[in-house]
């Protein structure tokens, strides 16, 4: 399935942009480029992965140089994305998880509304 953020300011990832050392998940270093971040875990068959993509994008545009908004579209089965799954504890969709500047891959506690995510991208730039 074609992943929703194709082409855009939010950074698609795939299954070989992740490390998982003693079962912390890391994206390969580069990646984040020195800055925090947040993972969208999606599938493109979802309703609500669809209807947050254009909030995603808004915000990755706002906070380009300051913050990144990366996604990892799971049915992805060409680069193998699905085996990201069960590391990343996705258990429903859309999931959120908080990138840090070394990249490490964290759980990300706030609601997904673009409020609250604004003031977690604020308080974590």
């Amino acid at each position: 399935m074609d992943n929703i953020f194709e082409g855009e300011s939010v950074k698609e990832l795939v299954k070989k942009d992740f490390k998982i050392d003693k079962k912390k998940v890391y994206l390969k270093q580069g990646l984040t480029e020195g800055l925090n971040g947040i993972l969208v875990i999606y599938a493109p068959w979802c309703d609500h992965c669809q209807l947050t993509k254009e909030m995603w994008q808004n915000i990755a545009r706002l906070f380009k140089y300051k913050f990144k908004i990366y996604a990892l579209n799971t049915y992805n089965f060409r680069d193998n994305n699905q085996d990201m799954t069960l590391p990343l504890d996705v258990t429903i969709y859309p999931a959120y998880k908080f990138v840090r500047k070394n990249g490490e891959v964290l759980n990300y506690d706030a609601e997904g509304s673009e409020p609250e995510v604004m003031k977690f991208i604020i308080k974590n730039m």
